[in-house]
């Protein structure tokens, strides 16, 4: 499964998309309103009128890899 890497610039739009998302799978969140979701999340983000920015894709290793990245950051 393909797995992208958005932010959503707008605190509101992030928020309604945080809800809209955890309702319907498995999402990663970072700081600065960053998220990582499977591709069809894109489409539900369309949908629903959300601004979002793409910052990159990959597979289960890309998220994985996201998260060890995050983690380390705050040591």
């Amino acid at each position: 499964m393909q797995l992208i890497k958005i932010q959503i610039p707008d605190r509101q739009e992030s928020a309604k998309a945080l809800v809209q998302l955890s309702g319907r799978g498995r999402i990663l969140c970072f700081a600065d309103e960053v998220y990582i979701v499977p591709e069809p999340a894109l489409a539900l983000l369309s949908d629903l009128g959300i601004t979002y920015l793409e910052l990159g894709r990959g597979g289960l290793g890309y998220a994985e890899k996201a998260l060890r990245d995050a983690t380390a950051a705050k040591v």
